[in-house]
């Protein structure tokens, strides 16, 4: 909807609380002679209305439809318009300033209601001020020939008072341009928000969509590798327990033994992609700590020992709830893009991983002894299948996968390029609630 019904109700209440306060200066201070029994009673007659809205839009289970929303509001401000024009009937008709009020009510119908129903409040206000200058109930004040007048010409005579016809006239315009301001930036806003609503909608729907065809790829790429990896383990399995009996060279025993041990890992992760198909915040959530997280991080990584870890300020012992294998694994897949990139400076350089507590949640900062990225890359390079590794040597998932899986625990990943060399992942997670 354009506009809620607790807005239209409070600017409905608004209206017929300026009514009723003008009327009173009107017959009181100023001392118009005006029908004022009559003025109040139509004022009643909006206060009873939006009572009856407010009531109708309260006690609903369900929001009402757009048909509905329209019907009633266009039938609200049909009534609103009938009662401007009485109201302006009884002071003066066209005369009275304050008909420039059919503006605000013909503003507001032709934004928030379909064009049928804006055009029959506009036929409906044509008519009405037809109809008062047909017949209206004339006001003395309003009747005074100076208001035609401008200032310059009354002060020019000496006279050193302001007609209460122009003042009613820049006050009527000074309240509808108000309102319509109010309304008219309001809806803007709303508007703006809807906008940016959607497109987060349609961002978070294309990377379930990407999550999907990787889960599809994932679950793909088990199957397909799980037959020639079990042929590997059996027949590497074989050959390390025929040298063993044969009792064949050492270095080449050894070997087979990693090979063995390399295999098992592959089947490992496969495994767990196909139970996961892909969906990286797969698993259930378990309440763990951040160093117990960072342990599960380097108990995978091929190097851990090119890792340095610093906690400050004892974010060690803070706590999360967050599906750990999922999330260990993309924290791993940062971290080891990290050792890769420092590879290309210095082979045995150093990875520093950084745990710090900001406000309510961890901070987690990977930073390497890299080349770096230009800006180009920096802002691929979470994207799905992005990589500037040579050919083999990655698919460019880990970050995306990261991302995906930090965001979906309400944390954030940002990528930084400092200017003095390497690149720093920063990922902001969420601490647990405090029982």
């Amino acid at each position: 909807m354009a506009i809620n019904a607790e807005w239209y109700g409070r600017l409905r209440w608004v209206a017929a609380g300026g009514q009723l306060v003008t009327i009173a200066f009107v017959l009181g201070p100023l001392g118009v002679a005006a029908p004022g029994p009559p003025l109040v009673a139509l004022v009643g007659v909006t206060l009873l209305s939006n009572a009856l809205f407010w009531w109708w839009t309260a006690t609903r289970r369900t929001p009402p439809t757009r048909g509905q929303w329209h019907a009633v509001v266009g039938g609200l401000m049909v009534l609103d318009l009938a009662v401007l024009t009485a109201m302006l009937a009884l002071t003066g008709g066209p005369t009275n300033p304050f008909i420039v009020f059919y503006f605000v009510n013909l503003a507001l119908s032709g934004v928030v209601l379909p064009a049928r129903w804006a055009w029959a409040l506009s036929v409906l206000a044509i008519l009405g001020f037809t109809l008062l200058s047909i017949a209206h109930q004339s006001v003395d004040v309003l009747r005074d020939p100076v208001r035609l007048q401008s200032l310059t010409t009354i002060w020019g005579r000496g006279e050193r008072s302001v007609p209460l016809a122009i003042v009613g006239a820049g006050v009527a315009f000074a309240a509808s341009a108000i309102v319509i301001v109010n309304f008219t930036t309001r809806l803007t806003s709303e508007l703006r928000n809807s906008e940016r609503a959607r497109r987060r909608a349609e961002k978070e729907m294309a990377r379930v969509e990407k999550l999907e065809a990787l889960g599809t790829l994932a679950a793909g790429a088990a199957h397909e590798l799980a037959t020639p990896l079990s042929t590997i383990a059996v027949a590497v399995s074989e050959a390390h327990r025929e040298l063993l009996q044969a009792g064949g060279d050492a270095a080449i025993v050894e070997d087979l033994a990693l090979v063995r041990r390399e295999v098992g890992r592959c089947r490992t992760i496969l495994e767990r992609m196909a139970t996961e198909s892909g969906q990286p915040a797969a698993g259930l959530p378990e309440r763990l700590t951040a160093d117990e997280l960072v342990g599960d991080v380097l108990d995978d990584l091929p190097a851990p020992d090119r890792v340095d870890v610093e906690w400050l300020n004892g974010s060690a012992n803070l706590e999360l709830v967050a599906p750990s294998v999922a999330l260990a694994q993309a924290i791993r897949a940062v971290v080891q893009n990290a050792i890769d990139a420092t590879n290309e400076v210095d082979p045995a350089g150093r990875v520093v991983l950084c745990g710090d507590r900001l406000a309510n949640t961890l901070r987690l900062s990977i930073a390497d002894r890299g080349p770096g990225m230009p800006a180009e890359v920096l802002t691929r390079a979470s994207e799905p299948f992005f990589t500037t590794k040579a050919p083999g040597s990655g698919m460019g998932l880990g970050l995306f996968l990261a991302r995906s899986v930090v965001e979906r625990l309400g944390g954030s990943l940002r990528l930084e390029s400092p200017t003095e060399g390497g690149a720093l992942v920063t990922i902001v997670l969420p601490l647990a609630d405090s029982e």
